[in-house]
């Protein structure tokens, strides 16, 4: 099977048919992270979970901003993340403090309570299987349970907030930094590092609620491609978005043409895409906010899903492998496969 995430054709046959007593909340599409349930105080709990493997002790980071950014795009509050990490047996005490730390520190930064932390050393574990749930209190913003019909979205703008690719291209330089500081000068690649705090878009979603979204997807497996395809199935109707309006740091360019990797195919936790009426009111907004901001697309009528690049325009892809696979099988792909 593909690495990563399962096609959601393989999860609908799979697993969502298979399942005879699955709850009114079961997701019916793989891409849905979130599930609601009943507080005691009449309102609802937002919960989401995200897994993810890497060798680098910050990965919970990684894996925490993911599921905090999902409770937020479904409406929720996010007050607070379990986390549970298998780790290799090479790993000593100062390893798991780092671990701790990263999380800890991040945590105070963004304003969320890490509520548990469960570690296993797990023999033959060659890297970091880190699973977090986020939790958060239904707050009224954010794009909920209910999606609209195909008519609500056709002519509405697509937007995308904070660059793609982030999240990937940091993972491959804090993993692979000495063999990019052959290449590249140290001051150009910390400047990569300087956006990290953008992997978490908690204040982005919360912008948005005056914007009146019609949708609200954090970008993460697959890259920009994925989401968007993701975001034609979920709403029913086509799309065309300009791949020169995605935003994307040149450090990010440049470590992914090192890699021979496609950055609109890589993992992007921290960008946001949306889809509203006032697109260019509020990318304004968020770039006097300082966010990366831009109007990509329009969403059409029909099912087409056009990318379109310079005087170039085709159909995007069913989604590929997250590229950040490719990469640690060497960053070589076949032409093809662009």
């Amino acid at each position: 099977m593909r690495k990563g995430i399962l096609t959601d054709t393989a999860y609908q046959r799979f697993i969502y048919k298979k399942l005879n007593q699955k709850s009114s909340q079961f997701p019916y599409h793989v891409w849905e992270k979130c599930v609601r349930f009943p507080a005691e105080d009449n309102t609802e709990l937002v919960s989401s979970e995200i897994m993810l493997t890497g060798v680098r002790e910050d990965i919970c980071v990684y894996a925490a901003a993911r599921a905090l950014n999902a409770v937020a795009a479904e409406g929720g509050c996010p007050f607070g993340v379990r986390v549970s990490v298998l780790v290799p047996e090479t790993a000593d005490e100062p390893y798991l403090e780092r671990m701790v730390k990263s999380l800890d520190t991040v945590a105070m930064e963004q304003g969320f309570e890490v509520l548990n932390v469960c570690v296993n050393v797990q023999p033959g574990c060659r890297e970091n299987i880190v699973h977090v749930t986020a939790y958060g209190k239904s707050c009224g913003y954010g794009k909920g349970k209910e999606e609209g019909k195909a008519a609500d979205y056709r002519g509405k703008d697509i937007v995308i907030v904070n660059p793609i690719a982030l999240e990937g291209s940091l993972r491959i330089l804090e993993e692979r930094r000495e063999e990019l500081e052959e290449r590249f000068i140290p001051v150009f690649l910390d400047r990569l590092l300087e956006e990290k705090h953008r992997l978490f878009a908690l204040d982005i979603i919360k912008l948005a609620e005056s914007f009146q979204p019609a949708y609200i997807k954090p970008v993460t497996d697959g890259g920009v491609f994925g989401a968007l395809w993701e975001l034609s199935e979920t709403s029913g109707t086509g799309y065309e978005a300009d791949m020169k309006k995605f935003p994307i740091r040149q450090e990010t360019v440049e470590i992914c043409e090192h890699f021979r990797l496609n950055p609109y195919q890589m993992a992007s936790g921290g960008c946001i895409l949306l889809v509203m009426d006032n697109g260019e009111g509020f990318v304004r907004l968020c770039q006097e906010k300082g966010a990366e901001a831009a109007v990509a697309g329009k969403m059409k009528a029909g099912r087409n899903k056009i990318i379109v690049n310079g005087e170039e325009s085709r159909c995007t892809d069913r989604p590929a492998e997250d590229e950040l696979f490719r990469m640690y099988k060497g960053g070589v792909h076949d032409e093809h496969e662009n």
